[in-house]
Formats: structure tokens, C-alpha cells, sequence
């Protein structure tokens, strides 16, 4: 019984490898960073709102700089998303010798059912990748309109 659950289990992990494997193959291209947030500015063909990015550091971890672009990334794509009436979505990056800032915030409305308390996943996910390289997380709807994410990370590995 014992015997076959092991077989059963193996075959299933080598067709999940297999199928990998078959895709369009290894994606050996370097992991975005916060250079690359560049090419999110602009206005999409001047339909939706201008993005804006500020990038004020150097030298960052690799495991940092791509969290800081997937985080914005994902930041982004739910202002253009979700901001109603948003004219200009600003990214902006800066820090100190000890911590790395991310700040995006936008100037449209919110929908009611996007608010601090009901977060979905994009949230949850920022949160977690911020966490789990020892840095801190916040979103939620601006007092004056617009919503803002931040999130701060440790320029040196978390011990």
C-alpha cells in the first residue's frame, strides 16, 4: 500500500517535471529590478492615467530589487486598474544607508469594494514578499482620495 502511494506520487512529480520541461523552456533572462520600472511610465496611448516613476538609489540586493519591482508592478496594475477617474499614478523609490522605500500612489477613486479591510490577493501577496525579506507593508485609501502602497525593505539581509 505504502509502496504504491510512493509510485503513484512519483509518476505524478515526474509528469508535473515533464510538463515544465515541454513549455517554451528555461527563462534565462536576469529578474527585472527597480531600473525596469521605467518602462511602466508613460499613458498607455494616452487613455488612461500618466505613471510617473522616481528611482533615488543604487545597488540593491538582487532578491530586494525584484521585490521592489513586482511590488510596484503589482501596485500599479491595480491603480490602472481600479482607480476610477485616476489621472497620474506616481512610483517612487528612495531609501538611507539602511532601508529601501517604495511608495505608489494614485489620484483616481476607489471602488467601495477595494478597501483597507477586504484586501485581495495582490495585497496579501505585496505583504507577503515584503515580510519574508524582513521589510513592512502598507495599503490603503488616501484621506483626500487615491490609495497608496508602501513598503520598506532592509538594505542588508534579514538575520
Amino acid at each position: 500500500m505504502i509502496e504504491e502511494e510512493a509510485t503513484r506520487a512519483l509518476e505524478e512529480m515526474r509528469s508535473m517535471v515533464g510538463t515544465l520541461r515541454d513549455g517554451d523552456g528555461a527563462d534565462l533572462r536576469p529578474q527585472q529590478g527597480v531600473r525596469d520600472l521605467r518602462r511602466l511610465e508613460g499613458n498607455g496611448g494616452g487613455t488612461g492615467p500618466r505613471v510617473v516613476v522616481t528611482i533615488e538609489v543604487d545597488e540593491l540586493r538582487p532578491s530586494v530589487d525584484a521585490a521592489c519591482f513586482r511590488l510596484a508592478q503589482e501596485a500599479v496594475t491595480n491603480a490602472l486598474r481600479h482607480a476610477r477617474q485616476a489621472s497620474e499614478v506616481l512610483v517612487r523609490v528612495d531609501g538611507d544607508d539602511d532601508h529601501l522605500r517604495v511608495t505608489i500612489v494614485d489620484d483616481g477613486r476607489g471602488g467601495a469594494a477595494l478597501t483597507a479591510s477586504t484586501p485581495g490577493f495582490g495585497l496579501v501577496g505585496m505583504a507577503e514578499r515584503a515580510k519574508l525579506l524582513g521589510g513592512t507593508f502598507d495599503a490603503g485609501p488616501r484621506p483626500g482620495g487615491g490609495w497608496t502602497v508602501a513598503a520598506t525593505f532592509p538594505r542588508r539581509a534579514a538575520t
